[in-house]
């Protein structure tokens, strides 16, 4: 009778895991976390400089053929540019987005409206500098939109530089 007892208990005793086990296996993950957190924390970070960077170039972009089109003598030209108000540079930002026609006849929009987002602060706002503002001001006079900067004034990955800088 005690060897089939025996063969019960020790099987009954061989399931699951102690609590020593447990415990060194939530160490182990809790380290492993502790060291990907800040790996992963500045590859979201870096992503976000990528997609400003990026954001920075379209809307330059974007303003430079605003530029073209309106000034332009040439046969590709804003078929109605006083549609968009005066002067050769947007009054605002959202210029960018709205659709106008040129006068070969094709109607183009130099910008999407996500395209205005700022990745670091998540909003359509951002710093705009106008061509009649000092090229060092913080401030525009709100004549037109000459250049334009992130609002965010955290500092960039490279330690030196704030992204309302760039």
């Amino acid at each position: 009778m005690m060897a089939p007892l025996r063969r019960a208990r020790l099987l009954r005793d061989d399931r699951g895991f102690t609590v020593a086990e447990l415990i060194t296996v939530a160490a182990i993950i809790g380290i492993l976390a502790a060291v990907a957190l800040p790996v992963a924390s500045f590859g979201f970070r870096r992503q976000h400089e990528i997609e400003l960077r990026e954001q920075l170039r379209k809307i330059t972009d974007a303003i430079d053929h605003y530029h073209d089109y309106r000034s332009s003598t040439g046969p590709i030209q804003m078929k109605d540019p006083k549609a968009l108000g005066s002067g050769d540079y947007p009054k605002k930002l959202d210029d960018l987005v709205k659709a106008f026609e040129l006068t070969d006849g094709r109607k183009i929009k130099l910008l999407r409206e996500r395209e205005l987002i700022d990745p670091m602060t998540g909003g359509k706002e951002w710093l705009t500098l106008s061509t009649t503002d000092d090229p060092d001001a913080t401030s525009s006079n709100g004549d037109n939109v000459f250049e334009v900067h992130s609002k965010s004034t955290a500092l960039a990955l490279d330690g030196k530089t704030h992204y309302n800088e760039w």
